[in-house]
C-alpha cells in the first residue's frame, strides 16, 4: 500500500471553504459597482430631464418678454409723445413686469428717446453691438451678450415699432443685466440645489456663458464642453464630459428655440459618497466574521507558505549571485518536496552558467562594447544625460577595398579609441555595423559637444588599421533639451547624425539646435 502523500490538491479543498469569503466580497463588490453606475445614469438622466425642464421655462419666459414688449409696441402712443410722456410709459411697464431691469425706446436713428430708470442716456446714439443688431434686422430679437453705454453685461430683448403705414420707427427695447439679479436667474435658480454640487448654467449660441451660479464665469466661453456643443447643435440627451476646469461630470442638456444651451450636470466623484456609504454599512456588518476568518487563515496559510517562501528567498539570493546557505526545510507535502529539489538542482545550473550568460548577453563580441539588449537596462536607470551618436564615414568603401577582416579592425580601432577619449562614467555601446552610441550621465549639451568633438579629431588625425584616417559624423542629443523619451531622444538623434552625413560628413550636428 502506497504512503499517503499530503498534496497541494487536498490543502486546496481545505481552503475552498474560505474562498466563500473570496466571493461573498467579489459580489459585494460588484454590487458597489452596479450602485455607482447605476447612480451615474440617475444623475445623467435628472440633468437632462431639468436641462429640458428649464429650456421649455427659459422659452416661456422669452416668449411672454416678446408679448409684453410687443402689446407695447402696438401702442401708437410711442410714436406721438414726447420723451417724458415715453418715460412714464416705460417707467409704468417695467414697474408692472418683473422682465427687466431696464427698458429702452429708440428711433430709427438710433438715438435713445427715452430710458427706464433714467440713465442719462437720452438723445444719445447708440452703437452697441445690440441696438446695431435690431437697427440692422427690424425683428424681434435676443441680443449676445455684451457690455452697454452703461458699463453694465447686458442682453438686449428688442422688438420693432413701425408706424400706421408700416414705417420703421425704431424698436423698444428690454434689457437683463447678466450680473445683477434678473429674471433670467429667477428662473434658472429655482433648479434644486444639491449637497452633491450640482448646478446649471446656460450659453449662447457662441458658447458665452450668460448664466452661471459663479458670477466670475459669466461672459466666459465654454464652446469646449462636449455637452455644450451637442447643445448648440440642437441635441438634447446626456453624457459624461470634462468641463473647462478638467472635472469629470455627468451632465444633461438641452437646446432652447433661442439657440441656446441649457446644462445641468453633476460632478461624477459625488456619485461616490452614497456608493461609500453603503460599502460602510456593508463593512461594520462584516468586520467581527471577515476577522475571525482572518485569523484562521493566517495560521494555516503561514504553515504552509512559509517553506515555500524560504525557498523563493533562497532563489531570489542567489540570482542576485549572493552565497547564502541552503534552507532548512522539511518536505512535509509533496509538492514542497519536489519543489526543493527543482531549485536545488536549477541553482547549481544557474550559478555554471549565470558568468558566461551575463559576460556574452552584455557585450559585443567584436569591439567588447555594450550591445543594444544591455541598453535597454541601462537607460532605465537614467534620468538626465546626453547621448553621441556617430557611425563611420563611407565604412562600405573600407569594406570593399580592404575586405570585411579589415573593416572588423577598423571598428575595433574606433571602439578603442572612443573608450580613450571617453570618461570613466561614460558607456559605450555598438548598436550594430558601424553604428555606436555613447551615453554621457550628467552631461549638458556643452560638454558632450567637447567630448565628441575629441573623439571626432582624433579620429581625424590618427592612422586607421588601413593606414589613413577615418573620419566620424556625430549626432548630440539631450535628454533635458532634447527628449525626455529615450526612444525619442534617439530618433530625434539619429536624424541629426543623418543631417551630418548630408552636410559632407565628419561634422557634429546638436540636435536641440536643429
Amino acid at each position: 500500500m502506497k504512503p499517503f502523500k499530503l498534496n497541494i490538491q487536498l490543502l486546496s479543498l481545505a481552503l475552498l471553504a474560505f474562498a466563500m469569503v473570496g466571493t461573498w466580497l467579489g459580489t459585494a463588490v460588484s454590487s458597489m459597482l452596479v450602485s455607482k453606475k447605476n447612480l451615474e445614469q440617475n444623475y445623467l438622466i435628472e440633468n437632462q430631464y431639468y436641462a429640458q425642464k428649464l429650456a421649455l421655462t427659459t422659452d416661456s419666459l422669452f416668449r411672454n418678454m416678446f408679448k409684453s414688449l410687443k402689446m407695447e409696441s402696438q401702442d401708437g402712443e410711442y410714436l406721438t409723445k414726447d420723451s417724458n410722456a415715453i418715460y412714464q410709459e416705460l417707467k409704468h411697464t417695467l414697474d408692472s413686469t418683473t422682465f427687466f431691469n431696464s427698458m429702452l425706446f429708440v428711433n430709427q436713428k438710433g438715438y435713445v428717446l427715452a430710458s427706464a430708470p433714467d440713465m442719462s442716456i437720452k438723445g444719445k446714439q447708440l452703437s452697441t453691438v445690440g441696438a446695431k443688431a435690431a437697427l440692422k434686422h427690424k425683428v424681434s430679437l435676443v441680443s449676445k451678450p455684451y457690455v452697454g453705454v452703461t458699463g453694465n453685461l447686458i442682453l438686449l430683448i428688442s422688438v420693432p415699432v413701425f408706424d400706421d403705414h408700416g414705417g420703421y420707427k425704431g424698436f423698444l427695447a428690454g434689457t437683463i443685466h447678466l450680473h445683477e439679479e434678473n429674471s433670467l436667474t429667477r428662473v434658472l435658480d429655482k433648479h434644486p440645489k444639491h449637497k452633491n454640487d450640482s448646478y446649471v448654467f446656460v450659453v449662447d449660441s457662441d458658447g458665452n456663458v450668460i448664466y452661471h451660479p459663479e458670477d466670475e464665469r459669466i461672459n466666459t466661453n465654454a464652446k469646449e464642453n462636449k455637452a455644450v456643443q451637442k447643445a448648440l447643435k440642437g441635441d438634447n440627451g446626456n453624457q459624461e464630459v470634462i468641463n473647462t476646469r478638467g472635472v469629470p461630470m455627468l451632465a444633461g442638456y438641452a437646446s432652447s428655440t433661442s439657440k441656446w444651451g441649457i446644462i445641468s450636470q453633476t460632478p461624477k466623484h459625488s456619485v461616490m459618497e452614497p456608493t461609500l456609504e453603503m460599502a460602510k454599512q456593508v463593512s461594520q456588518i462584516a468586520i467581527p466574521f471577515m476577522i475571525f476568518v482572518f485569523l484562521i487563515s493566517i495560521v494555516m496559510l503561514k504553515t504552509i507558505i512559509k517553506p515555500v517562501r524560504d525557498l523563493a528567498e533562497y532563489a531570489r539570493n542567489i540570482s542576485e549571485n549572493e552565497t547564502v546557505p541552503v534552507p532548512r526545510i522539511s518536505g512535509w507535502y509533496y509538492e514542497l518536496k519536489e519543489l526543493k529539489r527543482a531549485i536545488l538542482l536549477a541553482v547549481d545550473s544557474y550559478q555554471r552558467q549565470l558568468h558566461y550568460v551575463e559576460n556574452e548577453s552584455n557585450l559585443d563580441p567584436l569591439t567588447g562594447h555594450f550591445n543594444r539588449r544591455s541598453l535597454e537596462k541601462t537607460i532605465e536607470e537614467m534620468e538626465s544625460y546626453s547621448i553621441l551618436l556617430f557611425d563611420l564615414d563611407r565604412f562600405k568603401a573600407v569594406n570593399d577595398q580592404y575586405g570585411h577582416q579589415m573593416g572588423d579592425e577598423v571598428l575595433k580601432y574606433i571602439a578603442k579609441l572612443a573608450k580613450e577619449e571617453t570618461r570613466e562614467k561614460d558607456l559605450c555601446f555598438r548598436l550594430g555595423g558601424e553604428e555606436f552610441l555613447i551615453i554621457l550621465p550628467e552631461t549638458d549639451t556643452e560638454m558632450a559637444e567637447t567630448i565628441a568633438e575629441r573623439i571626432r579629431k582624433k579620429a581625424e588625425m590618427t592612422s586607421s588599421p588601413t593606414g589613413n584616417p577615418v573620419t566620424l559624423s556625430i549626432g548630440i542629443g539631450s535628454s533635458a533639451k532634447t527628449a525626455k523619451h529615450f526612444t525619442d531622444l534617439l530618433n530625434i538623434t539619429d536624424q541629426a547624425l543623418y543631417k551630418a552625413k548630408q552636410e559632407g560628413r565628419n561634422k557634429i550636428v546638436i540636435a536641440a539646435k536643429m
